[in-house]
């Protein structure tokens, strides 16, 4: 590697876990393993004060970082010398990277959000299902809202997992979009804390849309029609009344 450079750190399963940080003393900063399916990976840029040599890397356990955590050794990388009008460029290089994309992608058959990145692709109009693994015991404390959630679901269950259903709004644009949290004990009127994202996909809002707005139509056309009849027969029936209230009173009047 010469200074800089930006790499991709990654771990199959078994050699890592999600959350867990890699450091080396000529990384720009650490880096933290996402799940990317089927591998961890954490992105990482040399330093542009870096000299030549070979650096350990080490890990370090999710939740373990700071003076109590315990970094294993974990491979070793090698740095090229570089001059200063190379450590120049490298600097202004730097400068210009942009922030490392956040988002997650996890096997679709877990449960969705597995992490507040998780981002899962969904069509406007989905009636989708929400699963919370980490608030044991708050059965009813926990609601979310969404610009994309038609409601504002509660999270429910007796046990560890907590779920709830929504629908998607179809008239929501193809986009990404947040999950707000609002538990029991916060004020009513705070925006939320930030707690999943999903997107609604392109290419599908069209057809999810329309095929909810037909089924919208077509009640409203039976209901409309059953008005319609119901207004005729009415409408038939005080014709005839008049009609023989008029034929009475010509034969009163020629009496």
């Amino acid at each position: 590697m010469h200074p800089g450079d930006t790499l991709t750190v990654t771990a199959k399963s078994g050699q890592a876990a999600y959350g867990d940080t890699v450091h080396s003393t000529v990384f720009l900063a650490a880096g933290r393993l996402r799940m990317m399916t089927p591998v961890l990976e954490a992105t990482v840029t040399i330093a542009c004060d870096a000299r030549p040599g070979t650096y350990p890397v080490t890990r370090t356990a999710a939740g373990a970082e700071g003076p109590a955590g315990h970094p294993a050794h974990w491979a070793r990388l090698h740095v090229e010398p570089a001059d200063e009008a190379a450590r120049r460029a490298c600097r202004d290089k730097v400068k210009k990277i942009p922030p490392p994309d956040r988002e997650e992608h996890w096997p679709a058959d877990d449960t969705w959000p597995q992490s507040e990145w998780d981002v899962r692709t969904f069509q406007a109009g989905n009636r989708i299902t929400i699963t919370d693994n980490d608030d044991e015991g708050m059965d009813g404390d926990i609601t979310l809202n969404s610009p994309a959630f038609t409601d504002r679901p509660t999270l429910r269950g007796a046990r560890a997992v907590l779920t709830a259903t929504t629908t998607l709004r179809c008239d929501a644009a193809p986009g990404l979009y947040i999950v707000y949290r609002h538990d029991v004990d916060q004020d009513q009127g705070h925006s939320g804390k930030p707690w999943a994202r999903l997107r609604i996909a392109p290419a599908a809002r069209a057809s999810a849309c329309s095929t909810q707005a037909a089924a919208h139509s077509s009640r409203t056309s039976r209901t409309a029609v059953v008005a319609w009849t119901a207004g005729s027969v009415l409408l038939i029936a005080a014709a005839g009344a008049a009609l023989l209230l008029r034929a009475r009173t010509r034969r009163l009047n020629s009496g």
